[in-house]
């Protein structure tokens, strides 16, 4: 029972924290939402922060379900890293606090949002490595730096997020601008 309360202030303090943002919701807006009283809240976190580290670590964990389900089919390596980048960049066009935390220069003052930047960070580049690591064992791939490689994939994707964020209604053109630099990775721009 203890694990669904938490579980419900965890999924009420997301929708508050989307709504109101990092600064302006308080522990009341996240405890009423969640229809506990703040003393429940308490009993699971010992502050704001720990509340919004567990919303972006819920929905981080998410994410990463979501891309496993679609990478973990049998398809060339190429489309894996494809639908990767296109789950992942549509998520982030979609706001949430994962987004937010990733990109609010705000949030950057506060020590768990550089962990929870590192943290998402590593998980991306071991699941850009490992696409990449089986395509090249496939033979689809070139034999190239795999963490090298991973680590200049997620540059440009991070580099488009914030158009994406400020241009929201043009996610099918950043998308495809982000598969065309993929595809500048595995097949270079000579002809």
């Amino acid at each position: 029972m203890r694990a669904n309360s938490k579980e419900q202030i965890i999924e009420a303090a997301g929708v508050v924290f989307e709504r109101y943002g990092f600064k302006k919701t308080t522990m009341d807006d996240i405890a009423y939402a969640a229809g506990k009283g703040k003393s429940s809240l308490y009993y699971y976190f010992k502050n704001k922060e720990e509340v919004f580290e567990a919303v972006v670590a819920h929905e981080a964990e998410h994410l990463v379900n979501e891309i496993n389900a679609s990478i973990n089919v049998s398809k060339p390596a190429v489309e894996k890293l494809r639908s990767y980048v296109n789950i992942r960049m549509k998520r982030f066009v979609q706001r949430g606090n994962l987004a937010t935390a990733l990109n609010d220069n705000f949030l950057a003052t506060f020590s768990f949002i550089e962990k929870i930047r590192n943290n998402y960070r590593d998980i991306e580049i071991d699941m850009i490595g490992e696409i990449i690591k089986e395509g090249i064992e496939k033979n689809e791939f070139k034999p190239v730096d795999t963490n090298f490689i991973a680590e200049a994939i997620l540059t440009c994707m991070i580099g488009f997020e914030v158009p994406l964020l400020t241009k929201s209604n043009a996610t099918d053109e950043s998308v495809e601008k982000i598969n065309n630099v993929i595809d500048m990775f595995f097949y270079g721009i000579c002809t």
